[in-house]
């Protein structure tokens, strides 16, 4: 790492420099306070670094940020003091201070880890780059840095996603003489609930998606693609979604005023309350791989097309059999169709139900108006859905929080995240009117409340043939384009068979160079062939969609699966690496045989 350039004076000229490379890289244009002097001060510590000091921050006087003997070596004692697992990890980091700890982490820590860092002064990081070179921590790839106000808006949005892409380790640092606020805080929480959900989700869960896929793709000549949908819808229409909070019976019969003037969404749960009314939506939104079939099998459904992910239960897609439009594609279904099956969503963050999906899939059909119905969130008189069943409260505690006419209503902290959620998309894109017709529950800050009689009256007010424009949807994919993705399948079953041979040679080769980094020297240049056989038996694994298939859905305990880059610097490093490798491949075999039974079913079905 370069050492610090530091001017005593200000630099205006090394500021610009900073900014502007600043401005290139996030596309943020930095703001200088004009009060920055009176506010901060730079010292120079005895060894020559920088000093960052914040004036009248303690009731007894100023605040030093670093000391001012040796910043560099107080860093790296702290660095140390750091409990982190030699993996590929991301850290997220509260404080920038003027960079000489995030330094002493980035050298502590393997190349591969990666650094979201919340710098909640603005004006403190701008003062910083008038003293100090920071061209090498803002051009640093493995670095991100949220020093504005809309940078840090997407703070949390960004390291989740970080998350359900590479699911990492991740861990929370807060740089000595910050204190933490709300929004780190929250995201630090966040991730740790999707790091849990991740865990609980592969263990349970995860397999019976897959086999929901596996079944999608061999029935998709009857379905229909989510991009041919947006192809059909008029620009300008509203939506509504229909939720199952216990608010819905309140204002439901409005919707037949909203019926043909607004796209109707129905969550599966909400579907049995528009049935006793009689109140046939435009379509129906399930995603759940586990969810009952019977939340959808309705008379007013008969018709109905279903908004689908790929992973929803398959007793599901048998009851919609020709009305399925699949959105929330991935890797697979673009192997398999193409791009006709729209842009991939890998790690899209869906909000955790159906009605936040259903948001996400109006984002994506165009729609800017967005009304949202029985989307309490909260209590009602001690029910928490409109259908009166038990099902899907979770086991947790209850909690006020503020509901839309400003006073307290009990909620929990999984109806607290789906609030958060909408709160996110709405700050991410302010495109979007979000409209909360609920009449009740808890308040959705950036939405405007108003009664659904008041919508229908004032925002509803354009008529549209829905019908029509729904029975324009086309098949997926012809006879042709079904044979081809066959044939991408049986690719998939050979492939599993090499790679059981390769994994096999693996968990040898594996063992071997444990018992070097164990005993001898793992630098000794006599290994380099059996490192390149290891690189040489990975690359088909980490080159297969069916790589993909074993971390998202198949491999049961996900934080067992190696890191791709084997951190292998000297004995200590190579050891754990070595040793998680060897299980991991042992019992790769195992895995891998299992999925090729469950592909070869559904394709047999």
């Amino acid at each position: 790492m370069p050492e610090v350039s530091l001017n005593v004076h200000k630099n205006e000229q090394l500021r610009e420099k900073n900014l502007r490379l600043f401005m290139e890289r996030y596309g943020e244009e930095l703001t200088i306070d004009p009060d920055e002097d009176k506010k901060y001060r730079l010292e120079v510590a005895k060894d020559g670094e920088a000093v960052l000091v914040i004036r009248n921050a303690l009731p007894t006087g100023d605040l030093r940020l670093n000391s001012i003997y040796d910043p560099a070596y107080e860093a790296k004692r702290w660095a140390d003091k750091q409990d982190i697992r030699n993996r590929r990890t991301t850290i997220a980091l509260l404080g920038f201070s003027t960079g000489v700890f995030l330094k002493a982490l980035m050298e502590k820590l393997r190349p591969d880890t990666v650094f979201f860092v919340y710098e909640p002064g603005e004006s403190l990081f701008s003062f910083l780059c008038a003293f100090t070179d920071l061209t090498d921590i803002i051009s640093d790839s493995r670095v991100k840095l949220y020093v504005t106000d809309s940078q840090r808006r997407h703070y949390e949005e960004d390291m989740l996603h970080d998350m359900s892409t590479f699911r990492p380790e991740a861990k929370g640092i807060i740089t000595p003489f910050y204190q933490t606020n709300d929004e780190f805080t929250g995201a630090c929480n966040a991730i740790a609930k999707v790091m849990e959900s991740n865990r609980n989700y592969m263990r349970g869960r995860s397999r019976i998606a897959l086999k929901a896929r596996m079944y999608a793709w061999n029935h998709i000549r009857h379905a229909s693609f989510f991009p041919d949908l947006k192809k059909l819808i008029p620009q300008g229409i509203p939506a509504v979604i229909v939720s199952a909070g216990p608010s819905l019976r309140k204002n439901v019969e409005t919707l037949r005023k909203i019926k043909g003037r607004a796209l109707i969404i129905c969550t599966d749960r909400a579907a049995s309350v528009l049935d006793e009314v009689g109140i046939v939506p435009d379509l129906v939104a399930s995603l759940d791989a586990e969810k009952s079939a019977d939340y959808l099998n309705y008379k007013i459904l008969e018709n109905v097309p279903m908004i689908a992910s790929y992973q929803v239960n398959i007793d599901a897609q048998k009851l919609f059999e020709d009305r399925c439009i699949f959105f929330h594609a991935l890797t697979y279904e673009n192997r398999l169709f193409g791009e006709a099956v729209g842009k991939m969503e890998q790690g899209i963050d869906l909000g955790g139900n159906v009605a936040g999906g259903s948001f996400i899939a109006c984002e994506m059909l165009g729609i800017n108006t967005i009304i949202l119905i029985g989307q309490d969130l909260a209590f009602l008189d001690g029910k928490h859905h409109a259908d009166g069943k038990n099902e899907g409260m979770p086991d947790i505690d209850a909690k006020e929080i503020e509901g839309i006419d400003g006073k307290p209503v009990l909620s929990n902290d999984m109806w607290i995240a789906f609030k958060e959620f909408y709160e996110r998309q709405m700050n991410i894109h302010p495109e979007l009117t979000v409209i909360d017709a609920t009449e009740g529950g808890a308040l959705i800050r950036g939405s405007k409340v108003m009664t659904l009689e008041e919508v229908a009256e004032t925002v509803c007010t354009e008529t549209y043939d829905i019908d029509d424009i729904l029975a324009k949807l086309p098949k997926a994919v012809d006879e042709e384009g079904y044979k081809k993705a066959r044939e991408v399948m049986n690719g998939w079953l050979d492939e599993i068979d090499e790679l059981i041979h390769n994994s096999e040679e693996l968990e040898v080769l594996c063992r071997q160079l444990l018992r070097v980094a164990k005993y001898q020297n793992i630098n000794d240049p006599k290994l380099e062939r059996k490192f390149k056989k290891l690189d040489d038996l990975r690359k088909p694994l980490y080159d297969s969609v069916i790589n993909y298939m074993l971390e998202e859905y198949w491999i049961e305990d996900m934080y067992s699966i190696p890191d791709y880059t084997f951190m292998v610097r000297n004995n200590e490093e190579a050891i754990p690496q070595f040793e998680t490798a060897m299980k991991f491949f042992g019992h790769l075999p195992e895995d891998l045989k299992s999925l090729k039974e469950e592909l070869k079913k559904a394709m047999e079905v």
